[in-house]
């Protein structure tokens, strides 16, 4: 009795687990899930179906659309997934049918990257329950459209067919396959969006909680996704997900508690490089002084940059730049990295803008900063994607209550443009008013460049107050010293400091007794800043010197470190695991990695040319330490009781009190982006007066003594695509009367320092543009010309608010009409003069001349070409977030032949001038 028992129970067994594996296969078909054939008859599939549907949330698990059914096919694929392949779909008839397939392992680094200490069997068990997250999830974002959302697309930058030039279908702006959870993820927005859902809701460590470190967590690495999902389902009503938890390694490097605020800086151009006109943005968090004092130079800055290596700066360099075969990287580094590329080797200092963000946005600002410096990577494109695009879309991840910002233009993104949409978007502060997200800051981080100029108006300013309080001889003496210090030559300069520890205890035996103090002030401040312009001449010559030796290094057609391709690589292993990037400092300072790929590098021998720089630059720097000492001991003896403390402080008071008085008076905007319309008249010759309607528009148009918060140097002029036309009113068709394109043009009167001056060229301001034109009333209505001019400058204020110039250059042209085209070339002379006006920066009066006598092919004599305009420039104010600017402008232009007559009572220019005029006075207005 006892046996058949036994036997009874034997059969028994698998009777009761067929029926217990039946039952729970009709309880997922009564959830929605359909398990056919192998997959009904596969216990362990059936448990994993059940825990990918237990990973998520209780009203997500039955699925939208109608039943989904799982098909297990016999066959391997890698993960146990199909690719959307017709070998190996995932899908068929639409979303009714799930296609899931035998485990096999993958190469797939980014899907396996976290899974290394998982067993082969846990591995499998992972995939089966992301599957079946992935069909579900799949089914819901169709019925709802989540990853159609603004605020899942902006994450990683998902572009929709014709949203920007060149887009004919979905793309996605982040191309490294590390910002995705699998490599699927990269082809749609919708899959970016279903496989992040299976990485969040079947992490690794629900596997085995010491399957990963915390900090590798996927909800401790992509902060922002996991919190757009989170709150879609929540805003749907579809169940919330567990909090965050902790994440130690972020938490210590975000320091919220002691966050301040966050600044944006564009470095701008020095003036006199071109290249580096158009500026450049970072972002800046800001943090509140902790209990453990963190130096300046300690202070992190994220820079928006593209890796470059150590490539040379020639044609294929600027191809790459155009053309995307360069990263756009995020990286985290310090401001002492900042200011020893920016500030000393460029000599380029930095403006500072506070963004106004709410305290939920810097959170998330500071989310977005360490998402992007781990998988951050995107095409640069110069004109495009650049460092401003990038800006943007790091923002557009932060900002909160559907607030998106759009890039300030499509064929061209301007930092100065970039900075004009921040500045336009409006905040609502505690109180209720509203005001700029972007606020100017007048403290700029000052290049050393700069503040040698500053520092040498200070030691004029010095010497000059130093009269009546010594004697005439001894201030003689040093003037002759300050004379030899103005050298170009390190060699001469040397010396000079050798001398001046005797001229200064002279200058003080020779000072009054009640004005001794005074003296003594006024003898540091000289010193001092004397030091600070030797301070900027050994920063230079450590830029040529560096520039010098990259050159010699990429001499050889050797493969360095540092290239590119190599310096992203090395990037992204890095960054891929969270607790070995812990244990090392992962910043990318590219001066320093220049350094260290000279240290080792096989270099061709200098050039004669190079290696007198060279020497030069070591003169410098001896030069420099000499300085140093002279200040030094005279600050330890005759000098020793000034205060250097209070010198310091009351020099920045005076560099904060100019540049507060000069954002006072500047306009806000850039020059991107203008419109202005005009209403005129003009005076043909031998004709009536005629009424005129003007239109200009210019992707870029900023003049000399411009100034703008958002711009580039007041000593500098840029104009791009700058057109102006004139337009005669009349039934049918207006007739355009007169044009003027500007394709390209460039002026600036930045000069470089006496001590900085390589040859006579450095003393003077250069302009080149290119042209085209038309006018009815010029003897050949077509015109196109290109000409170059220097400078001198007669005459200028400290921001070129009033400057007086001469120029004397050339200009080469071809003019044209229907049946004729003669090209020309001659010399050109101009006069240009600025003044500036009460009230705002940007009232002014100015006037611009110029002279080209020009030799015309097939001509026997000069055609003159002569123009003058006088214009009145006022700020008319803002009202709300617009202003007006009234521009009323004459002009006047001449072209023609001179004839001197020989009857010297003949005085009148008609009897010695025959040509074409063209007198002309408009009213502009242009509203930013």
């Amino acid at each position: 009795m006892r046996w058949l028992r036994l036997l009874a129970l034997v059969f028994a067994l698998p009777v009761h687990a067929d029926d217990a594996l039946s039952a729970r296969v009709q309880a997922l078909e009564q959830a929605g899930v359909v398990l056919r054939g192998a997959a009904a008859a596969d216990a362990d599939l059936v448990t994993e179906v059940e825990a990918g549907l237990e990973a998520l949330p209780p009203a997500m698990r039955r699925p939208p659309g109608g039943p989904l059914e799982l098909v297990l096919h016999p066959e391997a694929a890698p993960l146990g997934l199909g690719d959307g392949s017709p070998a190996r779909p995932d899908w068929t008839e639409g979303r009714a049918r799930f296609h899931l397939y035998q485990y096999a392992p993958s190469e797939e680094r980014r899907a396996t990257l976290r899974l290394s200490r998982l067993t082969e069997a846990e591995v499998e068990r992972l995939w089966r329950r992301r599957a079946v997250v992935h069909a579900v999830m799949q089914r819901w974002d169709d019925a709802k459209g989540w990853s159609g959302t603004p605020a899942w697309r902006r994450l990683s930058g998902w572009m929709k067919p014709f949203e920007r030039p060149l887009v004919w279908k979905e793309e996605v702006r982040l191309r490294y396959a590390g910002a995705f959870s699998r490599a699927m993820g990269q082809r749609s927005a919708s899959l970016d969006w279903v496989t992040f859902a299976e990485e969040l809701l079947v992490p690794v460590e629900s596997l085995r909680a010491d399957a990963l470190p915390v900090d590798d967590h996927v909800r401790c690495q992509e902060f922002s996704k996991a919190r757009a999902l989170t709150e879609q389902l929540e805003a749907s009503g579809l169940g919330t997900l567990p909090p965050r938890g902790d994440c130690p390694a972020f938490e210590a490097w975000a320091e919220l508690e002691s966050l301040s605020h966050f600044e944006v800086l564009l470095v701008a151009s020095t003036g006199r490089q071109p290249e580096s006109l158009f500026g450049h943005l970072l972002l800046r968090p800001v943090w509140h002084e902790g209990e453990v004092p963190r130096g300046p130079t300690f202070e992190r800055v994220v820079q928006l940059v593209a890796l470059t290596g150590m490539e040379s700066k020639g044609l294929g360099y600027v191809v790459k730049g155009m053309t995307g075969a360069y990263d756009t990287v995020f990286l985290t580094g310090t401001m002492g990295d900042l200011s020893h590329e920016a500030l000393e080797l460029e000599q380029r200092s930095i403006r500072r803008f506070r963004l106004r963000l709410k305290p939920g946005e810097e959170a998330r600002m500071l989310e977005r900063v360490w998402e992007l410096e781990r998988r951050g990577y995107m095409g640069y494109y110069f004109f495009t994607d650049n460092c401003a695009s990038a800006l943007v879309f790091l923002l557009n991840g932060a900002l909160e209550g559907g607030r998106q910002l759009r890039p300030p233009g499509t064929l061209w993104v301007l930092p100065t443009a970039t900075l004009d949409t921040l500045a336009r978007v409006q905040v609502e502060e505690p109180g209720g008013e509203t005001s700029s997200l972007l606020e100017h800051i007048p403290d700029a981080f000052e290049s050393t460049g700069d503040r040698a100029v500053r520092a040498r108006s200070a030691q004029q300013d010095a010497l000059d107050a130093l009269a009546g309080h010594v004697g005439a001889d001894e201030l003689a003496r040093l003037r002759g010293v300050h004379a030899r210090l103005e050298s170009p030559e390190p060699q001469v300069r040397a010396p000079a400091y050798d001398d001046l520890p005797g001229v200064v205890a002279a200058l003080m035996h020779s000072a009054k007794t009640a004005s001794r103090d005074t003296v003594r002030a006024h003898l540091h401040a000289y010193v001092a800043h004397a030091v600070r312009v030797e301070r900027a001449a050994v920063d230079r010559a450590d830029g040529e010197r560096l520039r010098i030796e990259r050159e010699r290094m990429l001499a050889m057609k050797v493969s360095v470190a540092g290239s590119a391709r190599a310096g992203t690589a090395e990037r992204q292993r890095v960054f891929e695991n969270e607790d070995a990037l812990q244990r090392r400092l992962a910043v990318l300072d590219r001066a320093t990695l220049l350094k260290d790929a000279l240290a080792s590098a096989e270099r061709r021998p200098p050039t004669p040319e190079e290696l007198r720089t060279l020497v030069w630059a070591e003169r410098t720097e001896a030069t420099f330490h000499r300085a140093t000492d002279v200040q030094g001991t005279l600050n330890d003896g005759l000098l020793a009781t000034v205060d250097p403390v209070a010198f310091l402080h009351e020099d920045r008071r005076r560099k904060v009190a100019a540049e507060t008085a000069w954002a006072e008076g500047a306009l806000r905007e850039s020059g991107a982006g203008r419109v202005m319309v005009a209403l005129g008249v003009d005076f043909p010759e031998g004709a009536a007066a005629r009424p005129l309607v003007g239109l200009r528009t210019a992707g870029m148009a900023e003049a000399l003594g411009d100034a703008r918060l958002h711009g580039f140097q007041p000593s500098s002029e840029l104009r791009v695509l700058d057109g102006e036309l004139f337009l005669l009113p009349r039934w049918g068709v207006p007739k355009v009367v007169a044009s003027d394109l500007t394709l390209l043009g460039y002026r600036t009167l930045l000069r470089e320092l006496p001590q900085f001056r390589d040859s006579f060229w450095d003393s003077l301001g250069w302009g080149a543009e290119a042209r085209v034109a038309s006018s009815d009333a010029r003897l050949l209505r077509y015109r196109a010309s290109v000409q170059a001019e220097a400078l001198m400058v007669l005459d200028e204020d400290a921001r070129f608010s009033r400057f007086t110039t001469v120029g004397v250059g050339g200009l080469a042209a071809v003019h044209w009409n229907r049946d004729v085209l003669t090209p020309a070339a001659g010399p050109r002379l101009s006069l240009a003069h600025r003044m500036g006006l009460f009230g705002s920066g940007a009232n002014a009066v100015r006037l611009e001349a110029a002279y080209a006598p020009t030799w015309r092919v097939g001509d026997t004599h000069f055609t003159h070409e002569a123009g003058a305009a006088l214009q009145l420039e006022v700020w008319l104010g803002r009202a709300g977030p617009f202003g007006v600017l009234l521009t009323p402008r004459a002009q006047v232009q001449w072209e023609g032949a001179i004839s001197p007559t020989p009857h010297w009572e003949a005085l009148s220019p008609s009897t010695w001038l025959a040509g074409s005029a063209e007198r002309r006075l408009a009213l502009g207005f242009e509203v930013r």
